[in-house]
């Protein structure tokens, strides 16, 4: 895994959550969609980060 691998994905992250207007109630579906996707990618990130970190250990 590399830095820059990394720094895509917290941007990625980051515009999800740019994005999401929690005052407005209109678009409160489409916050959730977003909101629930940024969480998606965190979850799939931690994800990796285990299975990076199990690989170095067996090294």
């Amino acid at each position: 895994m590399t830095i820059n691998h990394i720094y895509n994905i917290v941007i990625d992250i980051m515009n999800k959550l740019e994005n999401i207007d929690f005052i407005s109630l209109d678009k409160r579906k489409y916050n959730q969609q977003q909101l629930n996707e940024a969480y998606k990618i965190l979850d799939n990130f931690k994800d990796e980060l285990i299975r990076e970190d199990i690989k170095r250990r067996h090294k």
